[in-house]
C-alpha cells in the first residue's frame, strides 16, 4: 500500500466513529423516550383502576337503597287488606235482627208499675252444675243448688257477690223454677231474676226484670 492510501484511510476513520456515536445517541435517546411512555401509562392505569375498585362499593351500596326503596308491596298483603277492610265494612252494616241472633239482649215493657223494663236472651246459657242424680231445688243457703242459683243471678246481672243483697230467693210456680230479688248494697241497681232448671246442665235464666223499686217487688 502507498503512503497516500495509508493516509486517506486515517483520515476517513474519525469521520465513520462520529456517525456511529450519534446512531447510538439517537438510539439511546429512542429507548429512553419508549421507557418514559411505557412508565407513564402503567401508573396511569394503575391509578385507574385503584380508583374503579373505590367507586364500585359505592355504587352498589346506592344500588341496594333504591332495590329496597322501590320494593313492591305483596299481593298477599293487598288481598288482606282488602279482605280486612271488607269484612269491617259488613260488620258495621250488619242488620240488627242479625245482631239480636248473636247475642244481643230483647227488652220489653212491663205493665208492671215496679218494673222499668223486662230483658230476656235466647243465647243465654246454663250455669253449669255439679249436682248428680235427680234434681231438687233447695233454698238453704248453706246448699250447693242455692250456691247456683246465686252464681246464676249473679252471671245474668252482673252484681258481684260480695257487692249484692239477696232480698227474696223463692219457688217460682213449680219444683224446677226459681225466682229472685237482688240489688246492689247502695240499691242504685235492683233486678228480679227468674230461672229454670235444665236437668243435667244447670240454672237457666229465662227473663231479668230492672226495678224501679224494692217496695212490693217480692
Amino acid at each position: 500500500m502507498s503512503e497516500r492510501q495509508t493516509r486517506s484511510s486515517r483520515h476517513l476513520q474519525p469521520s465513520r466513529n462520529k456517525k456511529l456515536d450519534k446512531l447510538l445517541n439517537v438510539l439511546i435517546g429512542v429507548v429512553v423516550v419508549l421507557i418514559i411512555i411505557t412508565a407513564t401509562y402503567v401508573f396511569k392505569w394503575q391509578d385507574d383502576a385503584e380508583q374503579t375498585v373505590k367507586d364500585e362499593p359505592a355504587q352498589e351500596e346506592k344500588n341496594d337503597n333504591k332495590e329496597v326503596d322501590k320494593e313492591p308491596v305483596k299481593e298477599d298483603e293487598k288481598d288482606l287488606a282488602v279482605e280486612e277492610d271488607q269484612a269491617e265494612e259488613e260488620h258495621g252494616s250488619q242488620p240488627e235482627e242479625n245482631q239480636q241472633e248473636q247475642g244481643e239482649p230483647e227488652e220489653s215493657t212491663s205493665d208492671n208499675p215496679n218494673v222499668e223494663k223486662v230483658i230476656t236472651n235466647k243465647n243465654w246459657q246454663p250455669t253449669p252444675t255439679t249436682q248428680t242424680g235427680q234434681h231438687v231445688s233447695s233454698y238453704d243457703s248453706s246448699s250447693v243448688d242455692w250456691s247456683e242459683k246465686v252464681a246464676t243471678v249473679t252471671g245474668v246481672t252482673g252484681i258481684n257477690q260480695d257487692n249484692m243483697i239477696i232480698w227474696r230467693m223463692q219457688n217460682n210456680g213449680g219444683p224446677n223454677s226459681s225466682i229472685a230479688t237482688v240489688s246492689t248494697k247502695d240499691k242504685t241497681q235492683m233486678y228480679r231474676v227468674s230461672m229454670e232448671w235444665v236437668d243435667n246442665e244447670g240454672w237457666l235464666p229465662v227473663k231479668l226484670e230492672q226495678l224501679n223499686t224494692l217496695e212490693g217487688a217480692y
